[in-house]
């Protein structure tokens, strides 16, 4: 597929990098939370090892990566675009998680960090962007925020097995 020549910042690459903010956040986030999430989520939901963490965030990363690459090629509209801001807005919800359970434990939730300073005004600036730069519906946005919540709803449900 051909790169995209619309937007209204100069280079087309230049134009879409924003799309590749899911995988950029989800890469720093769990960096952060390889020291010490699964021992802190056997604690609080159910036993998790880090060799578990790793086998199921590497494929899940290669995911994110394809939907946010093929976002960045179809510029505006369509299912990539919708997967990538779904991702996006996941993690926004994942923050939440990861504050809110700092608060209620009283213990640093491990990936809270850039839950806080990375995730939240990733998923802020992302939102704009995408807005103001057309290359999402409203109908689209919609169901991204659906879809996002489903699998932060799906990744914290899977903490308890």
């Amino acid at each position: 597929m051909a790169m995209p020549t619309t937007g209204k910042i100069g280079s087309p690459l230049v134009g879409t990098l924003p799309f590749l903010l899911p995988f950029t956040v989800y890469v720093l986030h769990t960096i952060e939370e390889m020291q010490g999430f699964a021992a802190w989520a056997t604690r609080h939901f159910g036993p998790e090892t880090t060799s578990m963490f790793a086998g199921y965030h590497i494929p899940l990363m290669l995911l994110v990566l394809l939907c946010s690459w093929r976002a960045v090629h179809q510029a505006q509209h369509g299912a990539w675009v919708v997967l990538a801001t779904a991702f996006q807005w996941q993690f926004g919800v994942n923050a939440l998680f990861h504050l809110s359970t700092w608060a209620i434990y009283g213990e640093y939730s491990p990936g809270a960090v850039t839950a806080a300073v990375v995730s939240i005004p990733a998923t802020v600036a992302y939102l704009a962007w995408i807005r103001r730069e057309e290359r999402i519906t409203t109908r689209e946005l919609v169901i991204a925020i659906i879809v996002g919540t489903l699998i932060a709803a799906g990744a914290i449900g899977f903490l308890f097995l």
